[in-house]
């Protein structure tokens, strides 16, 4: 697996994996009010994300030897979004490298943090994701992947929305589904 690539990791993994798609919360709203001004999001709904993501997480089974990668698609993580995921893990090393990707006929520079671990708390950092999309305004929802370096399966959970777990193996796929 290429961690190390001039593009984002999503692309990467789109293109050179099966992909399984989960939803967290169907038919729920993260708000209490759609209609106000000053939206608030509703604690049950995180509750219910951070609980099915973890369903989600505990099915694949990931050994301890695991990856973290936090994708800086701007290169400014202005907001101490790495230091909040290194404080969640148990650092074993990290890696920085700088990339570059493009939209729309723009080039962007980006950093991948890239940390070795074999321990996640995982409630901390899937709050923190999922909050960050509704309720905080925080860099990390698409960003932050989690692989298995041994079977090099990646679970991306991207924001309150969902997870997307990624593989070459349609056994561990249909084992999930």
């Amino acid at each position: 697996m290429n961690l190390y690539i001039n593009n984002l990791f999503n692309e990467y993994c789109y293109a050179t994996k099966d992909c399984i798609s989960f939803e967290l919360a169907p038919n729920q709203s993260p708000y209490y009010d759609v209609e106000s001004e000053d939206l608030k999001y509703r604690e049950e709904y995180v509750d219910l994300c951070i609980e099915n993501a973890c369903k989600i997480w505990e099915k694949c089974k990931f050994s301890k030897e695991l990856i973290v990668l936090y994708e800086d698609k701007f290169g400014c993580h202005e907001k101490n979004e790495k230091e909040f995921v290194e404080n969640t893990l148990q650092l074993l090393n990290c890696i920085k490298y700088p990339f570059k990707w493009r939209d729309d006929e723009e080039t962007y520079k980006g950093i991948r943090y890239i940390w070795q671990t074999n321990k996640i708390n995982i409630n901390e950092l899937f709050k923190k994701i999922i909050l960050s999309d509704i309720g905080e305004d925080t860099q990390l929802d698409c960003a932050i992947y989690i692989i298995d370096n041994q079977t090099k399966n990646v679970f991306f959970l991207y924001d309150d929305r969902g997870v997307d777990v990624y593989s070459n193996d349609k056994k561990f796929i249909n084992k999930i589904k």
